[in-house]
């Protein structure tokens, strides 16, 4: 608690400002194949007739605008915001806070009754107080191991592909790390070994566990992909969260990038980028979500958002998209080669 209490501390310093001069998005019919952003790191996704989802999150708890201490999924918010998931078989999650797990339960058992949750072992055990163990699975064991890799290489050694119900999705974690919150420090990290009884009401127990990116194909009727999209759940010292090589030869397509805590690490997201040399970039993740408006969002306090969009496209060849879409706009994935 004394560590969370030094970041409530930090929050009233500093005030979310209406996002001026970023390239945002609104889009909202763009043509398929395409991402939906739902805001903070949430993402959705239809190919082929089945769905894949990333950590939905709508609640936004606060305490008068400001940070939190205790955080309950708001249902009521959660049921007018999620979009229709009825098809998706697959819930990717990189990390265990509140602002990237506590909607999940709602969600799999109102919106996306057929979803199927992957993430670290402490996103099960704490899933685990109110969802049965076989809708969860714990993806560390396939995770592409980045603790060899030099610092602007790819990951030492490929991870295990893990495939949707119907082989239409398939995605492979990648070992990652959540960046520090402000001057150097974390908050909320640690883990859990043991299924909790309920869930956690105090922020302090959402604990990070291990923090995974992800690496997602959009498979053809032959099981080949068409489409590869990098997810960084957080921004990461490199290497951690880097894509490893793979002998298919694919392509990145879809660069999804984390914007909050950006320049509390190093060399990100350049040395990413430089790593996988994407298509289109999407930056996510940069709204304020203390009680944030998804209609009027605003940018994280203490973030030099427009900084974060000017190193990424330094790292980029010219003409490279670079988006910043609002919650619950859409981004068409680039046409294929």
């Amino acid at each position: 608690m004394p560590r969370y209490a030094l970041l409530l501390l930090l929050a009233l310093a500093g005030c979310a400002r209406d996002p001026v001069g970023l390239p945002l998005t609104t889009e909202r019919n763009a043509s398929p194949p395409k991402l939906q952003y739902l805001g903070v790191g949430g993402y959705l996704m239809h190919w082929r007739g089945e769905g894949l989802l990333i950590a939905p999150s709508f609640s936004n708890p606060s305490f008068l605008g400001l940070p939190p201490l205790r955080v309950k999924a708001d249902e009521a918010t959660i049921d007018a915001r999620m979009p229709p998931a009825d098809d998706v078989s697959m819930l990717l999650i990189g990390h265990a806070h509140y602002d990237h797990l506590l909607d999940v339960p709602r969600v799999m058992q109102k919106q996306a009754p057929n979803a199927i949750a992957y993430g670290s072992a402490t996103a099960g055990h704490i899933l685990r107080a109110v969802l049965p163990a076989e809708r969860i699975v714990n993806a560390e064991p396939a995770m592409a191991n980045v603790k060899e890799a030099g610092e602007t290489g790819p990951a030492a050694q490929p991870g295990t592909w893990l495939y949707s119900r119907d082989r239409r999705f398939r995605a492979m974690p990648i070992q990652s790390m959540h960046a520090p919150h402000f001057a150097g420090i974390t908050f909320l990290r640690g883990s859990y070994d043991q299924d909790l009884k309920e869930l956690p009401t105090a922020v302090w127990n959402w604990k990070e566990g291990q923090t995974l990116a992800w690496l997602v194909d959009l498979l053809d009727e032959a099981g080949k992909p068409v489409y590869r999209i990098h997810y960084q759940d957080s921004a990461s010292t490199p290497p951690y969260g880097f894509p490893p090589i793979l002998e298919d030869g694919k392509a990145i397509d879809v660069e999804i990038l984390c914007v909050g805590s950006w320049n509390q690490v190093q060399h990100y997201p350049d040395a990413l980028l430089k790593v996988s040399r994407p298509r289109l970039v999407v930056l996510g993740h940069w709204e304020d979500f203390f009680g944030n408006d998804p209609q009027r969002p605003q940018t994280i306090r203490l973030l030099d958002e427009q900084g974060m969009v000017e190193r990424t496209r330094a790292a980029l060849p010219e003409g490279t998209p670079v988006v910043m879409p609002v919650p619950f706009s859409e981004v068409a994935l680039p046409a294929t080669p």
